[in-house]
């Protein structure tokens, strides 16, 4: 035991300082580059029997993996479902699954440095962008897809990339955004929890320290400042009265910021990741009115 007055070595005390260092560096970098997920499941277990694998490229470069499934009627609606921070291209399966029953198109894919795409880091939302402008131009190909009716769909991190992404390319129809947040940096001691494991009181460490590790911003990703140039076209928000990674007002500041036509809906019981599974049955009736009211499967 030290005795009284006694003090650490000036080395001593640097070697810790690196170490917590490397640490909060370490941890930081799991916001950046979360370890990659995959699916385990097609949409052949979903009863789709017509899709098919495929890739496609970003104006920057990267090389992107999704699934394609062609509307049923041609040419017919498409939508684009873009997957969270550390998700995959699977896990808005269920939901495409059940409007491709109505007739809708759908292309599922992994963002950059996710899933079986190419790419080292997330930019949660500044490069992401041309991810989808990639995934725009490919449904735009398909002889299949009607251009002039083409909806993103997107989750948290997906939907605030859905928001942006529409905000620059006029082709978009419509948004559906689930469990997004206003601005990536006021949430930094829910992001700390969630993904990089740390108390909630380190967020604001963490955050500059990931921010320079992804060379962005968070300021710069804010969807309550993007929002509003969706106008004239709808939007869709859909959050979990649960969501305990991004709390429920996020999605009343984003609605209160967007303009008419718009729409929300909150699942009082659902948290962040499970909306559709809460209440299947509430969400797809919700899903398939606001696609009826702004573009049908066969119109």
């Amino acid at each position: 035991m030290p005795k009284p007055g006694y003090k650490l070595p000036v080395a001593l005390v640097l070697l810790l300082l690196a170490a917590l260092a490397i640490f909060v560096h370490r941890r930081a970098s799991l916001l950046v580059a979360p370890p990659r997920t995959f699916t385990h499941q097609t949409p052949s277990d979903f009863g789709i029997e017509n899709w098919q694998e495929v890739s496609f490229t970003t104006e920057d470069g990267v090389r992107l993996s999704g699934w394609y499934i062609p509307p049923q009627v041609t040419p017919g609606a498409a939508l684009i479902f873009v997957h969270g921070l550390g998700s995959h291209r699977g896990s808005m399966l269920d939901q495409a699954a059940v409007l491709a029953q109505d007739g809708y198109g759908a292309l599922l894919f992994d963002l950059r440095a996710h899933g079986l795409s190419h790419g080292r880091k997330s930019s949660w939302g500044q490069a992401e962008v041309a991810d989808v402008a990639a995934a725009l131009r490919f449904l735009q190909a398909q002889p299949e897809v009607d251009a002039s009716r083409i909806g993103l769909v997107g989750h948290s991190m997906g939907g605030a990339i859905a928001i942006r992404a529409a905000g620059q390319l006029p082709e978009i129809r419509l948004v559906i955004a689930e469990s997004v947040y206003t601005n990536f940096g006021d949430n930094a001691e829910r992001l700390a929890v969630s993904f990089a494991r740390l108390p909630k009181w380190t967020g604001p460490l963490v955050l500059p320290w990931a921010e320079q590790i992804a060379g962005v911003n968070s300021d710069d990703l804010a969807p309550i400042h993007d929002i509003a140039k969706l106008a004239p076209r709808p939007i869709l928000l859909i959050q979990g009265g649960q969501d305990g990674t991004i709390p429920s007002r996020n999605g009343g500041a984003l609605f209160g910021s967007a303009v008419a036509p718009k729409d929300r809906l909150v699942i009082p019981q659902a948290g962040h990741n499970n909306l559709f599974q809460t209440d299947p049955a509430l969400m797809s009736k919700r899903l398939r009115r606001f696609l009826a009211e702004n573009f049908s499967a066969t119109d």
